[in-house]
């Protein structure tokens, strides 16, 4: 679960697009996790908080040494940023060989890889209040059925919805069962229309020349994409004794602009978790 921005009170994310700088105001709390699932992103308190330097522990549960990716968007398309397909197609595609990837070498027992699947759509219109795990997984059935596609137990399944319901949080995995499968789910809901999920300030525009709402999802989609692969059913593999996860350890720590494999391909991420250096990091030899 990637947490957000706090305000002082129980609506903090219906006032997140209009007064993003009273959130400024007190240091990240965890938001309650959404009904089924245990970690998401939180909204931002500061760009340099991290947790207290704990090891991740190995519960002994799934990873994913070798990993899928599907893009879903669902909801009307001309709601989305009118760059976010072709960014996150840069992104998830260039996860694989890169050495940000490499930091899950440590917890995957090898080389970790990804390949990505491509895009789905979905131009129905997305829940408007925040869908639970078993929503989200209908929904990745609904569509793989559509697409004439098998559900997969090593893919996660990114679901980009075209709005932003009023929720405390910026994104968040879960696992869930499509017949007798476990897959990854990952619910990306449009956090373009506010600026509690991503910094503003240089470099962070300056590093890509894609849109904000595109980097802004971008920085969701790697917190959450790196837990699924060390902790796909949340919490039975990597996490610390307090329950964090690779991305959470370092939840909007930035270090030097993160280059993935492609073309051109650069972006501000945040940094994971590295049990090898004990500090949150980039990459991991």
């Amino acid at each position: 679960m990637r947490t957000a921005f706090r305000l002082p009170s129980a609506l903090a994310a219906a006032a997140l697009i209009a007064t993003p700088a009273a959130l400024l105001a007190g240091p990240a709390s965890a938001a309650p996790a959404p009904a089924g699932a245990a970690h998401a992103k939180a909204h931002m308190a500061s760009s340099s908080a991290t947790t207290a330097p704990t090891p991740l522990l190995n519960k002994g549960g799934k990873v994913l040494r070798s990993s899928k990716t599907y893009a879903i968007y669902w909801g009307t398309a001309s709601a989305f940023p009118s760059d976010l397909k072709t960014g996150m197609a840069a992104l998830l595609s260039g996860f694989s060989t890169s050495t940000y990837l490499a930091t899950a070498n440590q917890y995957v027992g090898g080389t970790a890889t990804t390949t990505y699947m491509g895009a789905l759509t979905d131009t129905t219109a997305p829940p408007k209040s925040a869908p639970s795990t078993s929503t989200l997984v209908s929904e990745v059935s609904k569509v793989l059925t559509a697409n004439g596609l098998a559900p997969d137990t090593n893919a996660v399944y990114l679901v980009y919805t075209s709005n932003l319901p009023k929720v405390n949080y910026c994104a968040w995995h879960a696992s869930g069962a499509i017949g007798s499968t476990t897959v990854q789910v990952a619910y990306m809901p449009n956090t373009a229309g506010t600026t509690g999920c991503y910094p503003t300030t240089a470099p962070f525009a300056s590093t890509t020349a894609y849109s904000y709402g595109t980097r802004s999802l971008a920085d969701n989609t790697a917190h959450e994409f790196m837990e699924a692969v060390t902790d796909p059913v949340p919490s039975t593999g990597w996490v610390d004794k307090n329950g964090a996860e690779i991305g959470d350890k370092c939840n909007f720590v930035y270090l030097a602009p993160v280059t993935l494999t492609g073309t051109a391909n650069v972006w501000q991420i945040q940094a994971e978790w590295s049990n090898a250096t004990n500090a949150c990091a980039q990459t991991t030899p």
